[in-house]
């Protein structure tokens, strides 16, 4: 949950101004990321509309795992596209977990419409800023990284500008105060964590099978818990 919840909480809080009231598109609502992004969105942003994607199976388990009310569209991704169902032109903000961010441009208000993404590339700029690169060994990222890096940013930006839309992508900032937030949402019951799967470290198959569903990126739901003791 910090991991996922800091995450969630830092993205929302890119959009400039308040969110209350705004339309919200979260995809993938039941992965780890997403399930803390909804509860945020709803319980804490005072979001008007979240809208989520799941597939089939998992549509009765949105209100059961995340509470009633907390996602007010659900949409089944096996079997329609979101671009077909919300409306052009109608979302404020979204948080893109899924990597498909410059599919669904067109669905953002123009002028004020921010997509933020945590599973396309970063730019090399980006990169190196972040906590992933802040070792004893200082490394850089070599010349061609950062080219290949800054040109496939740059093409995401200018697709955005061409929509009139703002895009950004977002790694995580480790925060004392955002988890000391965290902490403070949990307790008043505004934000809840989802397991999904629970195996034992003894059970090396089950946790291949666990490690397996993550990689994939579909299939779980919330986070998975590998126990060691």
């Amino acid at each position: 949950m910090p991991l996922a919840g800091v995450t969630a909480l830092q993205v929302l809080n890119k959009y400039k101004g308040s969110l209350q009231g705004k339309t919200v598109f979260i995809p993938a609502g039941l992965s780890g990321t997403g399930v803390a992004a909804c509860q945020l969105a709803k319980n804490v942003f005072h979001v008007g509309k979240v809208i989520t994607t799941v597939s089939t199976s998992k549509i009765a388990k949105v209100p059961e795992l995340l509470g009633e009310g907390v996602v007010d569209q659900i949409i089944d991704y096996t079997k329609e596209n979101p671009r077909d169902v919300i409306p052009h032109r109608s979302v404020d903000l979204i948080f893109d977990t899924t990597g498909q961010a410059m599919e669904f441009l067109s669905l953002l208000v123009p002028s004020t419409g921010l997509v933020v993404s945590i599973s396309t590339q970063p730019s090399a700029k980006t990169l190196q800023a972040s906590s992933v690169m802040q070792r004893p060994d200082n490394p850089r990222i070599p010349m061609v990284g950062r080219i290949f890096l800054d040109s496939a940013d740059m093409v995401r930006r200018l697709r955005a500008w061409r929509w009139n839309v703002g895009y950004l992508y977002w790694f995580l900032d480790p925060n004392g105060n955002d988890l000391d937030k965290l902490t403070e949402y949990i307790d008043q019951g505004k934000l809840k964590p989802v397991v999904g799967a629970q195996v034992h470290l003894k059970d090396i198959d089950k946790v291949r099978e666990a490690c397996a569903l993550v990689y994939k990126g579909k299939g779980g739901l919330g986070k998975t818990v590998i126990q060691v003791a």
